[in-house]
């Protein structure tokens, strides 16, 4: 049943810059708290509330879902009353989770490095911040587009900065799909970083989320380097501004539906290296997909070596929630049980030290969401490396050919 009115229950939410969001209602008080400005009740649910607040308000909203409630950004922030109380509906076509590419699995996962993501997480925790409205968070988005870049230089496949109003961008890399190209895969993570203090803030953010940036490029630097050519469309999303409501995701959702795109699946990859429970990998069970967390622990355990567990992060603890509210089935592996999460996370300490400056726990995940492209993917790898390695053997013959020639003469 759906109570639908408007109540002021603080000061005054009169401001330049309201902001709609939802919220879990067992979050609500504290919410009330934190929002110093003025908070407004639009609507509730058995589950969660709309609330407007004052934009400047956000980021402290956002840190006591953290603290209060480890939930990273722990809210969805929505345009119109109207999308926060009828969220966008996406196509997804229902699909068969089998498991039948395992000669693709085996023969890339040998060539995940965790040296390469520890590399990565280490160049993007070197930033002073990538909160979404700064300039090192922009600097962030420039950064990851060429890395990407570098790698996806097969004819075909795109690497999009895409422009939400905010300095920080998403970027979007597409490997476009040969059978089945009109239905599509994601696999994403959170670009933006925060910590008391906003734009001028020193957060690292290492674990959270510079991890799972750099599994997902692990991810398709392997899979690209491997001419993976698969039968559905699969997309690679760094998302701006999840901290304080899921932004980047959601609008990422918007664009879908403007576009009608089907998506059959979405993974996120949020918080992958600190390792701080007794198993590997927790897969969310709340506000995620049953079936698709089916697959998940099929995957892990063919390919990944891995223990797991399941667990609940509640409402809204990641852009996985924007696709589960659009009707896509998502799932959410977790590098720790919640209550054993990383302590330090939107702080300053939030650096790879924590994980002893590697990232061995993170190359689970790799493998996981490798595994996750290859078998709902399907499609097969290219015979780009075999072809390239003849060449060479072809060169190197012509050039030694050539060089007793000329000694001869």
């Amino acid at each position: 049943m759906r109570l639908a009115f408007v109540v002021l229950l603080a000061a005054s939410t009169a401001s330049a810059a309201p902001a709609i969001i939802s919220i879990g209602n067992d979050a609500l008080p504290t919410t009330v708290a934190a929002a110093h400005h003025g908070l407004g009740l639009l609507d509730r649910e058995r589950d969660a509330s709309v609330v407007v607040v004052d934009d400047a308000d956000l980021p402290e909203i956002s840190e006591e879902m953290h603290h209060a409630f480890h939930r990273c950004g722990g809210m969805i922030q929505s345009p119109s009353l109207d999308e926060a109380l009828h969220p966008i509906q996406l196509r997804s076509t229902a699909v068969d989770y089998t498991l039948d590419h395992a000669a693709a699995v085996d023969a890339v996962l040998p060539q995940m490095k965790a040296t390469t993501i520890a590399k990565t997480i280490g160049e993007l925790s070197a930033m002073q911040n990538r909160y979404y409205k700064s300039a090192s968070g922009a600097e962030a988005s420039n950064w990851l587009a060429e890395r990407w870049r570098s790698f996806a230089t097969r004819p075909g496949v795109t690497v999009q900065l895409v422009d939400h109003g905010y300095p920080q961008k998403s970027v979007v890399l597409t490997i476009p799909g040969t059978t089945r190209a009109g239905e599509v895969i994601v696999i994403g993570g959170h670009l933006d970083s925060i910590a008391m203090g906003g734009l001028s803030a020193n957060a690292p953010g290492a674990d959270d989320d510079a991890s799972g940036i750099a599994t997902l490029t692990e991810i398709a630097r392997v899979l690209l380097a491997n001419d993976y050519r698969p039968e559905r469309t699969i997309k690679f999303i760094a998302y701006e501004a999840e901290e304080v409501g899921l932004l980047g995701s959601q609008a990422i959702v918007r664009d879908f539906k403007r576009a009608n795109t089907n998506v059959v699946g979405a993974l996120q990859l949020d918080m992958t290296n600190y390792r701080g429970s007794n198993k590997d990998i927790w897969l969310m069970k709340d506000f995620t997909s049953a079936a698709q967390n089916a697959f998940l622990v099929k995957l892990i355990e063919a390919y990944t070596g891995a223990t797991w567990g399941m667990d609940a992060c509640g409402y809204a603890c990641s852009d996985h929630a924007s696709w589960t509210r659009a009707g896509v089935p998502a799932s959410m592996p977790f590098e720790s049980r919640m209550a054993d999460r990383n302590k330090h996370i939107h702080t300053g300490k939030d650096t790879l030290a924590l994980s002893n400056g590697e990232a061995t726990h993170a190359l689970a995940f790799a493998r996981l969401g490798v595994a996750y492209a290859i078998e709902l993917g399907k499609g097969e790898l290219g015979e780009h490396d075999s072809h390239q390695l003849w060449q060479l053997l072809a060169l190197g013959l012509l050039g030694a050919a050539g060089l007793l020639s000329r000694r001869a003469s």
